[in-house]
């Protein structure tokens, strides 16, 4: 039974107007402090972009009118909803607008705020037919949501108002004036019962929705303006969670997926655990980076709880020959001759020119086949997980993405694609990108157009000790700075030293506790314990070298590798 209450989408009729001041002025400071630090961002990137002085100007004015645009659309919402005097008018956000708050008075209580919060993010999707990951990243830096209000009452938009009703009747019953109260009520009820659908269809039905529902929200003490627009949201909730979640398009998933095989032979998005009943207002979409087996496409993001989580399944069999060539890598003497060498030496160059043949030998089988063919197609998989991303395929609802090693690539090439389109078509697209062990440069161009593109959280969760990564990177694509064995040197950019991963391979198992240590939202703590006790020990396991079988090779190694 979906959870309803039309009341927590209004504000607190108890509030003063004062209080509301208070709120409508704490809010306005906020995002002007947080629309200045998002263009701060957009700079970093015109500054380090090498595209002509025309294409990056172009960029970064038409980035900065949309976001403009999308803020000050939000603070009309609020200050509607704060109730503001009808004769005076909503204040411009412009750039030298006040950011302090320090001598405001203190926003009302936790639960008022909330319900003022709840009703401006109801505004502001049925009036824009989208969530803005913007939006959800501001709002929550104010407040707590409660987005399963929102859900339910998009989705049961009857069943709401009957719940606003009975409200009413409970309120009401001991009044003197309860019979013809409601008469009135009911009145409206029966417009958006029979209303609701053919409304946002078009149909002649449409007015008697919003009386109805005006009606029922007079009694929440909720009139004027602020009741209106609440009022024709309600009447639209099919359509903007037609919007919302992806129901209504062009094209369906699959369909969209399917153009793109002569690039990617297999390519799927597939659901992880239990999913939300209603849905939820953002989705997560995790990529695995190889697979031990086809499960492990969905298996690492078990951690998360629930809500709509997904898995970008992307050419199975390349990555599961790219997941044993690991593993075998990893069970010779031949990494452990070169993490000692590595330690010896500070200069990793003086170790790529002096390996032993066998050495080579080892690591040229897994750079000239799987590696450097699960890499290519991730490139591809990456430009098509953009185009996806770009039409909106999970909705016009904010998208967080999560993955490690090659899926990590995949992630950043598709926000490469993004950072390339218009900003009007993509701002508020993507909330938070966590990226662990990821095989790309740490090229400042490139995590500056990426920062730009996150409204959130952009982490990068690298480990030194990584030395499969260190040699197979470094060797493949010449390139010396790594983002999973290093820092990136770019505004924002959370970076995070994972220095319990001890190898590429540990991070399928040790994903959870990663994600854990940067506190990404939705990971459930006691499913992280049990993925690192069933998942990383038994890698440590398998990970020991075993001196039985291993003589031969070892001897070969230290005969062959040339003095230092």
């Amino acid at each position: 039974m979906p959870d309803l209450g039309l009341a927590q989408i209004t504000p607190p009729k108890e509030l003063t107007q004062t209080q509301r001041d208070t709120v409508f002025q704490h809010f306005f400071c906020r995002l002007a402090a947080y629309r200045n630090t998002v263009i701060l961002f957009s700079d970093i990137e015109f500054n380090l972009s090498s595209f002509s002085e025309k294409k990056k100007t172009q960029t970064k004015d038409q980035f900065g009118e949309a976001l403009n645009r999308w803020a000050q659309q939000l603070l009309q919402h609020a200050w509607l909803v704060c109730n503001q005097p009808e004769q005076d008018e909503c204040p411009e956000l412009d750039p030298f607008a006040d950011t302090s708050t320090g001598h405001l008075p203190r926003l009302p209580p936790e639960q008022d705020l909330t319900r003022i919060l709840n009703a401006i993010l109801f505004l502001d999707i049925t009036a824009a037919k989208q969530y803005s990951a913007h939006t959800r990243v501001f709002l929550q830096s104010l407040g707590p949501l409660n987005e399963h209000i929102i859900v339910s009452t998009l989705k049961y938009p009857d069943d709401a108002v009957k719940e606003a009703q009975q409200q009413a009747e409970s309120t009401t019953k001991d009044h003197a004036t309860r019979g013809k109260t409601l008469r009135m009520v009911g009145i409206g009820l029966s417009a958006v019962a029979g209303g609701v659908l053919v409304g946002v269809t078009g149909g002649l039905a449409a007015p008697l929705v919003g009386a109805g529902v005006t009606t029922i929200l007079g009694w929440l003490g909720i009139g004027g303006t602020v009741a209106g627009l609440l009022a024709s949201g309600i009447a639209s909730s099919s359509v903007v969670c037609g919007a919302l979640f992806g129901a209504y398009g062009a094209r369906s998933t699959g369909n969209m997926v399917e153009r793109h095989t002569r690039e990617i032979r297999d390519l799927a998005i597939i659901p992880v655990g239990d999913q939300a009943e209603d849905g939820t207002l953002a989705v997560r979409l995790c990529v695995s980076g190889w697979l031990a087996s086809p499960a492990d496409v969905t298996h690492p993001w078990m951690i998360f709880d629930e809500g709509d989580t997904v898995a970008l399944q992307w050419e199975v069999q390349a990555l599961t020959e790219l997941s044993d060539a690991l593993y075998t890598l990893v069970r010779t003497q031949t990494m452990t001759y070169i993490k000692a060498e590595v330690i010896r030496r500070t200069i990793f160059a003086g170790l790529m020119s002096s390996l032993a043949p066998i050495a080579w030998l080892k690591i040229g089988q897994i750079i000239d086949n799987p590696w450097a063919n699960s890499r290519a197609l991730a490139l591809k998989a990456g430009a098509v997980l953009g185009d996806l991303l770009a039409k909106r395929v999970f909705g016009t609802r904010p998208v967080t993405l999560t993955g490690y090693s090659l899926g990590s690539l995949v992630i950043m090439e598709a926000l490469k694609h993004l950072a390339s389109l218009p900003p009007s078509d993509t701002l508020g697209l993507i909330q938070h990108v966590f990226v662990y062990g990821t095989p790309i440069s740490t090229d400042k161009e490139t995590w500056a157009g990426v920062r730009r593109l996150v409204a959130g959280r952009l982490v990068n969760g690298y480990s030194s000790n990584d030395y499969v990564l260190a040699v197979l990177s470094r060797a493949s694509n010449v390139t010396w700075k790594v983002a999973g064995l290093e820092p990136v040197s770019v505004k924002d950019v959370e970076n995070v030293h994972c220095d319990f991963v001890d190898g590429h391979t540990m991070w399928r198992g040790l994903i959870g506790r990663s994600l854990q240590v940067v506190n990404a939202p939705g990971v459930m703590h006691e499913k992280v314990d049990s993925q690192i006790k069933r998942d990383a020990e038994r890698l440590r396991q398998d990970m020991e070298i075993q001196e039985t079988g291993h003589e031969k090779d070892d001897m070969l190694i230290k005969k062959d590798a040339q003095p230092i």
